[in-house]
């Protein structure tokens, strides 16, 4: 969930002991050798919180990318902070990738742990792929830009309106809202 859901692994444990006060969820503690493993099961009452919360319409989705930030800033930074940027969005793309590799062969293997949620963890895993090849595609891209920027004749703002026009011209048709 760190690709779509990121909190400290601290405030999941804090989360997960708040669901067991609540009575959401009950805790069971085991063993491997001395070192302790709690294994968190849902209640009833849980899974009528979740049924209440999923009936809630969800937040617009949000988008926090630091490195988009910077390149957003890019007048103020160096060519080494840009591609240091470029190459962050990069290691990102290719750790959503690694995962993925690791689950989708779990999941077809049929040995993935939750292998019964192989309908919903599909979905999540195409919306992720996709995610992480864009940011790759972005990447090059917004690379290749930078290079040409380092060209004294050309022209950043025609290029600019190059990239608008494109974006727009692949935009699909207007929806009603």
């Amino acid at each position: 969930m760190r690709f779509f859901w990121p909190r400290a692994e601290s405030q999941i444990y804090e989360e997960a002991k708040g669901l067991v006060t609540k009575g959401y969820a009950r805790s069971t503690v085991s063993f491997s050798g001395k070192r302790p493993h709690t294994t968190y099961r849902i209640t009833a009452a849980g899974r009528r919180a979740v049924t209440t919360w999923l009936a809630e319409p969800p937040r617009p989705t949000s988008l926090e990318c630091e490195s988009l930030l910077r390149v957003f800033l890019a007048d103020f930074a160096t060519r080494e902070q840009l591609e240091a940027a470029l190459n962050q969005v990069r290691a990102d793309a290719h750790s959503i990738l690694d995962v993925g590799r690791v689950v989708g062969s779990e999941y077809l293997a049929g040995t993935a742990p939750f292998q019964d949620q192989l309908h919903v963890r599909a979905l999540v895993l195409d919306f992720l792929s996709h995610h992480a090849r864009m940011l790759l595609d972005w990447s090059d891209r917004t690379a290749l830009v930078f290079e040409q920027w380092t060209d004294a004749t050309t022209d950043r703002d025609a290029l600019a309106a190059r990239i608008v026009q494109t974006n727009l011209d692949a935009y699909p048709p207007e929806a009603a809202h």
